[in-house]
């Protein structure tokens, strides 16, 4: 069974090149990488022309404009993978990883034991590699998503579980999934098209597992910490919101109702009390967005979505969503004890 690989390039020659060689030394070979420049700038694509120009596992497509990770992907998945009937299954994979050499073994083979549609791979910190990075996704009934593991010790996950979807950074998809629920939604650029996914997926029946063999070491691009300014927050709140109110069926919207209100305006009431004006103003922006400027366009994907699919039980949804009361405390207490324990070691 062929499987695709797609990767995206852009402006990260030497980070492209490594991955690369990572994939070459795979044990298991029948795959072929869709290897495409984002419209990088420099010697990208007269290095990646002559790396892998003729080379025969891998089919280099050549942007002149950067479309961000979302269009990108999508362009690959449209005019390459979907319309291909040999492909039963897709992996997206970060240019800035390096993969274990049993990685694209142990995936297929996650895929076909578990009959799920979706695997998470055991994403661990390259520059660290007892802490995880990410292990998948979770939700919580009040709309967040969630990146499970995130710097936890890598033994702490060494078992298969099933999760509400996998970082899109290294994941496998199931290519008659993504024909009947569709790819990546394109209100998104580069940044939560994987979560929304993820709930869809989810939300239509299908299945996400995590893989704790299907081994891949993140760099973690310190990138996002240099957009950390008003917008980027902004896009992140507004995410949530509109992945929540287009796909949530309307039974979980209003059994869910309570909490979404209680949690959002403790929100604002922390951020005034604590003095907070920038998450403040972020928030009811945020609010003010999607009850106003994007609520028609929100409720236009809404009723395209739920008029050609059908959810499964509110009940098993219900089930798969974790509540948001026991996250919110847990992570309180973690964070008080990381606090009490980073003051004890400074003095």
């Amino acid at each position: 069974m062929k499987i695709p690989i797609i990767i995206l390039n852009w402006n990260g020659i030497e980070d492209t090149l490594e991955c690369m060689e990572s994939i070459f030394a795979q044990t298991y070979t029948d795959y072929i990488v869709y290897l495409l420049d984002n419209g990088s700038e420099g010697d990208d694509v007269t290095i990646l022309k002559g790396k892998y120009g003729t080379n025969p596992k891998v089919q280099l497509v050549l942007e002149p404009k950067n479309h961000g990770f979302t269009l990108g992907n999508n362009l690959i998945l449209e005019e390459y993978i979907l319309p291909n009937p040999d492909y039963e299954y897709v992996v997206l994979l970060n240019n800035d990883t390096t993969v274990s050499d049993n990685w694209l073994e142990n995936l297929l083979r996650s895929a076909q034991t578990h009959h799920a549609d979706m695997i998470a791979c055991k994403m661990v910190n390259y520059y660290d590699r007892k802490r995880m990075d990410n292990a998948g996704h979770k939700m919580l009934n009040t709309a967040e998503v969630i990146p499970l593991g995130y710097a936890e010790s890598v033994e702490e996950w060494n078992t298969p579980h099933e999760n509400m979807g996998a970082c899109a950074g290294a994941a496998l998809y199931s290519v008659p999934m993504l024909c009947d629920i569709g790819i990546f939604d394109e209100y998104f650029n580069t940044g939560y098209e994987d979560a929304e996914l993820g709930i869809r997926a989810n939300i239509l029946g299908y299945r996400s597992i995590f893989e704790p063999t299907a081994i891949v070491y993140h760099k973690e691009s310190q990138s996002v910490s240099k957009i950390m300014n008003y917008e980027y927050l902004l896009k992140i709140q507004l995410n949530i919101f509109y992945s929540y109110f287009k796909l949530m069926p309307m039974a979980a919207l209003v059994i869910n109702l309570p909490s979404l209100l209680f949690k959002y305006f403790s929100i604002l009431i922390i951020d005034v009390l604590f003095i907070r004006p920038k998450f403040l103003k972020i928030m009811l922006h945020a609010m003010y967005r999607t009850l106003f400027t994007e609520r028609k366009m929100i409720l236009k994907a809404r009723h395209t979505f739920h008029d050609k699919h059908k959810p499964i039980s509110t009940l098993k949804l219900q089930q798969k969503m974790e509540f948001f009361l026991w996250f919110d405390i847990k992570r309180f207490v973690k964070y008080v004890i990381l606090r009490r324990k980073t003051e004890f070691e400074r003095y």
